[in-house]
């Protein structure tokens, strides 16, 4: 396993920029990239390549072939098998001829060429059982083959009712807010603040709020003044970011022209869709607008139409025959949103994780290909007995209880350990070891990267039967497992559902619950209903996928990891369906990254399962068990939260005819600089807005303009950290882009060539393939001081890309466009008083939060960049940055302007 141990990516940093111009004609769907896709097809075909079926290597030396002594079962060819090599370790075929089945009664000649179709089902084919010419079955879908894998939670299933489930979700109970109560029962007294964070809309208001106004009014403007001009918050939590626009709104707080903005506010709803009961309360408290949906389903959609068509200007009796007033399915040119708004909404959305196994010749578009990750948890059988006494239950139907869980675990995780692949770990670990530590001990595995656990079941017989090093980890994760889990039970998802619906109203038992349980996680095959449900997915991503999958293989990783969220796709649709035919915008604000980088991170580590606990307050965790250590532990008494793929938002938004207008930090929304724009023979000035004209230096003002290292003292950059995806639904006629600054790139295809080196993904992940084509030779350079040298390099990098569209706006603002153009830039840098009089000026505004020497730095690398109007080798990101944010706020029609703003 070359390189295993010394992967710390999730340590690295952020995205680059891409011209607008890139970004706009590139398709996320264009597969179009074929060239990815090829280049893993061609690695499949490349005998030599890392990852080949291990069989191949052992078995067949000496005359003896897969052909000649796999085509038929174990007794077809005895001679190819002694005490050295068996059947079931060389023959991808011997899991067809498990139980009823035979070579005869599949294969018999009698039956024609295709074989006997009774036999064949799912992976199980006449190309596999009878040829021994295709990718054997998984040995986690062996191990899972003779048990109903529908009672193991769902990820997303077990997400959802941990956050949003009636009976014991976080924001459903109410736990979500300060004053909640410890059943939950919060009201909108003393329920200002979140219980477990702070949002940016709190901490940054109102100034938050009016960067969003600013936006909205442009969008509005671009629209041709569209009325009504109707918003949809999802997902709103405390109301912060709604409250204060309809504020900015309602006060002309950025200065509009009397006129314009007496249209503006005339035509200007606001409505929340909120799923959460306790927020939605907390939110009508503050006198909004909010009602009911779940941003997950499109069947949403009509609800919220129906809330929209019942705005304040329908309520007379004129507005009852108006269009804009009617109720329909869809959204309509009239009654449609114009813009559907979330800040920190889809980080919630349930999650799946899913394994590519790289071993054999996967097929990324083949379901079978897949493994899905499910929940199982286990309790102390005594212990589930004294909390269903505690809980009031009568003993009969408390023994009743007992008694069908342990009948399930036993029938369940007995047959797991009774597999072909069961029976070899027995033969390694001791006697009586328990059928619950057999088969998590075998998933566990997985997540070893070390060991490079194989796809193939053929291949895992072998492993763990010859490979020592598996052998004895297998023992002592085995030994560990069954010390924790004697005496336990399984308990199947709807039992566990019931035990949690009674303890809803009982938070000192539920605790003991929480403490008294255990979380495994299992693999098993994707069911038909999963396969149909990402089908999309696999297609639109199988380029990205490709491109990952052949960098791990040639690492020697056995797997790719990923988590999807279904959700976001049905989001898409129900947007979509908001909008209506005249289209709109979408904006969402959250912390993620694309989806390249965000599963480099799940990749190097097989342990991170894509869900993060935010810090627990200490009130918020009385008298539970330590929930930071795994994130299943403490389901629905704390708040969890996923990094948001915005590749894969932007993608179901182009299947359906979107356009991606943006992607980006989230203090690129931020225009510090005037905007003229003459549109639809209408001419408008915008005032520009910036959070720290405003407001003081705090903790939060550092986060929002990407300064991250030094918020909290850390010095740690997320790369995962804010970022902003607008999206269009396009109208007729295609207006433009709302937001004048570079757009990062959603795909490594779309890298800008300016950029010297990519920070928008785990360094490593960008550093090797630059080193040449050979991964082994790039890591044989990576010294400990290399690597600790790019976790600094791309930190700086992705902070310092922000900084270098700032520092252009703010000129922009104060001194216009001209300052920066080729000769004038040259002539700051020619007089030494001239650039000490800007650098001045900068340090004034942006020192305090940067530091001299950070901000001189980017300033008189970005002027070089400027001044020189010849050919351009690539750079540092944020000269490459600036340069862009130049030419797109004073080269674009109505850009820049050239005095400083009114205020």
């Amino acid at each position: 396993m070359a390189g295993a141990g010394l992967l710390p990516w999730h340590r690295g940093v952020l995205a680059v920029f891409v011209p607008h111009a890139v970004a706009m004609a590139e398709s996320l769907l264009a597969q179009k990239s074929v060239r990815s896709v090829q280049e893993w097809q061609d690695s499949l075909a490349d005998e030599t390549a890392a990852l080949r079926d291990v069989s191949s290597d052992v078995c067949w030396q000496a005359g003896f072939t897969k052909e000649k002594c796999c085509r038929g079962d174990a007794s077809t060819a005895p001679e190819c098998w002694d005490g050295s090599y068996s059947f079931g370790e060389c023959c991808p075929n011997a899991d067809c001829w498990e139980g009823e089945f035979s070579y005869d009664f599949c294969c018999g000649a009698k039956y024609g060429p295709g074989g006997n179709t009774a036999c064949w089902a799912g992976s199980f084919t006449h190309q596999l059982c009878c040829l021994a010419n295709a990718t054997s079955n998984s040995w986690a879908d062996v191990l899972a083959s003779q048990v109903e894998t529908e009672q193991f939670y769902k990820m997303d299933d077990f997400y959802t009712d941990a956050q949003y489930g009636d009976e014991w979700g976080y924001y459903s109970k109410g736990h979500v807010l300060l004053g909640g109560g410890k059943a939950g029962q919060g009201d909108a007294q003393g329920t200002q603040q979140f219980a477990h964070f702070t949002t940016y809309p709190m901490a940054l208001s109102p100034h938050f709020a009016r960067v969003f106004c600013r936006l909205l009014f442009v969008m509005w403007v671009q629209l041709n003044e569209r009325a009504p001009f109707r918003v949809v918050e999802m997902g709103a939590g405390s109301g912060q970011l709604a409250y204060d626009t309809q504020q900015c709104v309602r006060t002309n707080a950025l200065g509009l022209a009397p006129s314009v903005w007496r249209r503006w506010t005339a035509a200007f709803e606001y409505t929340i869709m909120e799923r959460s009961p306790a927020l939605r309360k907390r939110q009508q408290s503050r006198g909004l607008r909010s009602v009911s949906g779940d941003a997950q389903s499109t069947a949403s959609c009509k609800s919220v139409l129906a809330a929209l068509a019942a705005s304040t200007a329908c309520q007379g009796a004129e507005g009852l025959d108006a269009p804009e007033c009617e109720a329909r399915d869809r959204g309509t040119a009239e009654a449609g949103a114009s813009v559907v708004l979330s800040n920190e909404l889809l980080d919630a959305f349930a999650p799946v994780k899913l394994r590519f196994g790289l071993y054999g010749k996967p097929n990324i578009t083949d379901c079978g290909s897949w493994q899905e990750v499910r929940v199982v948890h286990t309790i102390p059988e005594d212990r589930l007995h004294q909390l269903l006494m505690v809980m009031g239950f009568s003993e009969a139907w408390t023994e009743g209880t007992i008694q069908q869980v342990r009948s399930y675990t036993e029938s369940t995780f007995c047959a797991m350990a009774n597999t072909s692949i069961g029976r070899e770990a027995q033969e390694k670990v001791a006697v009586n070891t328990s059928c619950l530590a057999i088969a998590f001990s075998l998933s566990e595995l997985v997540n070893h990267l070390d060991l490079g656990i194989p796809f193939a079941s053929h291949n895992m017989r072998m492993r763990i039967r010859k490979d020592s090093k598996l052998s004895d980890r297998l023992r002592t994760v085995t030994s560990r497992l069954d010390s924790e889990l004697r005496s336990s039970v399984a308990l199947p998802r709807d039992i566990y559902r019931q035990v949690r619906h009674q303890l809803r109203d009982l938070p000192d038992v539920e605790a003991e619950f929480l403490h008294a349980t255990q979380t495994h996680l299992l693999p098993v095959s994707l069911s038909q209903e999963r396969c149909d449900e990402l089908a999309w997915w696999f297609d639109a991503h199988e380029p990205r996928i490709a491109r990952l999958a052949l960098f791990y293989r040639k690492l020697g990783y056995p797997a790719v990891h990923v988590v999807v969220r279904p959700g976001e796709d049905n989001f898409i649709d129900l947007v979509d369906c908001l909008l209506g035919p005249t289209g709109g915008y979408k904006l969402s604000l959250d912390y993620g990254a694309n989806f390249e980088g965000l599963v480099h991170s799940l990749s190097v580590d097989g342990d991170n399962d894509g869900i993060f606990v935010p810090p627990i307050p200490h009130e918020l965790m009385a008298g539970l068990p330590e929930c930071h250590n795994f994130w299943p532990k403490c389901a629905g008494r704390i708040d969890w939260t996923t990094f948001v793929d915005f590749t894969n938002l932007a993608a179901a938004g182009e299947r359906r005819g979107w356009r991606t207008l943006f992607y980006g930090p989230q203090n690129l929304l931020e225009q510090f600089s005037r905007l003229n724009l003459t549109l639809h023979g209408k001419s408008y000035s915008v005032p520009g807005y910036a959070v720290l004209q405003d407001d003081w230096i705090s903790r939060h003002i550092k986060g929002w303009y990407g300064r991250e290292s030094d918020m909290d003292g850390t010095g740690v950059q997320r790369w995962t950290s804010f970022k902003a995806l607008l999206l269009e639904k396009p109208s007729a006629k295609q207006v433009p882009t709302p937001i004048l600054f570079p757009s990062w790139h959603l795909d490594t295809r779309l890298v800008d060539p300016c950029w010297s080196f990519d920070p928008s993904t785990v360094p490593l992940a960008d550093w090797i393939p630059r080193q040449g084509n050979d991964p082994h030779e790039a890591l044989l350079k990576l010294t400990d001081e290399i690597n600790s040298g790019l976790g600094r390099q791309y930190a700086e990098g992705y902070e310092e890309a922000q900084l270098g569209v700032r520092l252009v706006d703010f000129i922009v603002a104060k001194s216009g466009c001209d300052t920066l153009r080729p000769e004038n830039a040259a002539a700051v840098l020619e007089r030494p008083s001239n650039w000490q009089a800007l650098r001045r000026r900068l340090l004034r505004k942006w020192g305090e939060m940067w530091g001299e020497e950070t901000v001189s730095r980017v300033a008189l690398d970005l002027f070089r960049r400027l001044a020189d109007d010849g050919p351009h080798l690539p750079a540092s990101p944020f000269a490459c940055a600036g340069q862009q944010a130049m030419m797109l706020l004073c080269d674009s029609p109505g850009g820049g302007s050239k005095t400083g703003p009114l205020r």
